[in-house]
């Protein structure tokens, strides 16, 4: 049986038997106790009837022969017979033998604390036991939280023997496979960071140059419609390549950590008319309206740079996604719990298909009207949002709009 190889339920079996035989032998003792003192109440008996049988004028020899001659069957009969006829029988009243009665209180009241001290000497066993069990489970979990939160070169203690320290070896297994598998990620995504940085500095000269010809053909002003409209063209696509490679290195640098988020204390409302200035022109220019309903009084603890990051990305996919006239609406609201940041708007929304993989990197939607996005800007919001120690979700109904929603917890270390 599994269960004999934990050396704690071996040794609480073998002190059950221990503490059984100990109580035996003090039972047979106070057995045998109990049989001397009922036998000298019962020679005291013998002596008060002798001594009844002396002062009533009977022979010594006679008495003595009485009680100390062989008894058999008739004169037993013969006795019963006498005694009977007075009313001392089998059926007489314990209390009317005192004897008796003393006997059988002090075998009650033996039996009785014998039973309770031999249930509490094996209750405190048990209970000692499980005491140290639940003081090995509770550090066990104690450890695992450490582990959880952080400290992955804790492991369980596992030296002793049975199923629960089997069960903890096979956890500190999982924790070094775990540990090995967080190591090798660190080590990929520093490996990604690294090469996204060669290739993006390796691509930075080539794309200022390309900018820079790009520029001179522009002004050159050749009159020639077509070549204009393929500089143009030109112009747009190197402006994409920008953006991609300076999204691909915040992303990177967020990724691998290497990013310090230096926060403060903002108020939340300057920092979103803020974020609403860079896009006022560009609302005017395609006729949509950009409102801001906001607590004057709500502040929040973050990084104004990263945070205006995240924003703003989401508003551009806003104007992006609006018609002419559309409204989009930011707002910020504060609970004893959280601060929320909504960001609203009334455009195209989003197809069902699509809604679960909005903040997918480089996902593009086939239902998507938008040619020119890389689909990077939301996965990097949420990035940035989840470093702030916040959430970020999406609501949508296609041909009504689409809400973005940033909740900070005010209980987070933001």
């Amino acid at each position: 049986m599994k269960i004999l190889a934990n050396r704690n339920i071996k040794k609480l079996l073998l002190t059950f038997p221990i503490i059984l035989l100990m109580f035996i032998g003090f039972g047979l003792f106070l057995v045998q106790n109990i049989s001397d003192h009922y036998k000298k109440s019962m020679i005291e008996h013998d002596y008060n009837i002798a001594g009844y049988f002396v002062k009533n004028g009977s022979a010594p020899s006679q008495i003595a022969k009485a009680f100390t001659a062989d008894k058999t069957s008739s004169k037993i009969q013969a006795g019963q017979e006498i005694l009977q006829a007075a009313g001392y029988t089998a059926d007489t009243q314990t209390r009317l033998l005192p004897e008796v009665q003393a006997f059988h209180r002090q075998c009650t009241v033996i039996f009785l604390v014998f039973s309770v001290l031999l249930s509490l000497i094996l209750l405190i066993v048990l209970l000692l036991f499980l005491l140290r069990q639940d003081r090995m489970i509770e550090k066990a979990n104690d450890d695992i939280r450490s582990f959880m939160e952080g400290d992955i070169s804790m492991r369980l203690d596992d030296h002793e023997e049975g199923s629960l320290s089997q069960f903890f070896t096979s956890v500190n297994g999982m924790a070094t496979s775990l540990t090995t598998h967080i190591d090798n990620e660190k080590h990929g995504r520093e490996f990604l960071k690294d090469t996204i940085s060669d290739i993006s500095h390796q691509l930075k000269t080539p794309l200022a140059a390309l900018k820079i010809y790009n520029e001179i053909i522009q002004d050159e002003q050749s009159g020639n419609e077509v070549v204009n409209e393929f500089v143009a063209k030109s112009e747009r696509e190197l402006n994409r390549i920008e953006v991609l490679i300076q999204n691909l290195l915040k992303l990177a640098r967020l990724d691998t950590g290497s990013i310090v988020l230096e926060k403060g204390n903002h108020n939340v409302r300057d920092f979103l008319e803020d974020a609403i200035k860079s896009f006022r022109t560009r609302a005017e220019l395609e006729e949509k309206i950009i409102r801001l309903d906001c607590d004057e009084t709500a502040m929040m603890n973050f990084d104004q740079e990263w945070l205006l990051e995240a924003i703003s990305n989401i508003i551009k996919n806003a104007l992006e996604h609006t018609d002419v006239g559309s409204e989009i609406m930011i707002g910020c609201e504060k609970t004893p719990i959280l601060t929320e940041i909504k960001i609203q708007d009334n455009g195209t929304g989003i197809h069902p298909e699509d809604i679960h993989s909005v903040f997918k990197r480089f996902y593009r939607s086939r239902f998507s009207k938008d040619k020119q996005g890389i689909g990077i800007g939301l996965t990097l919001s949420k990035v940035i949002v989840e470093r702030h120690g916040g959430s970020i979700t999406v609501e949508s109904e296609l041909g009504k709009g689409t809400t973005f929603r940033l909740a900070f917890p005010m209980l987070s270390k933001l």
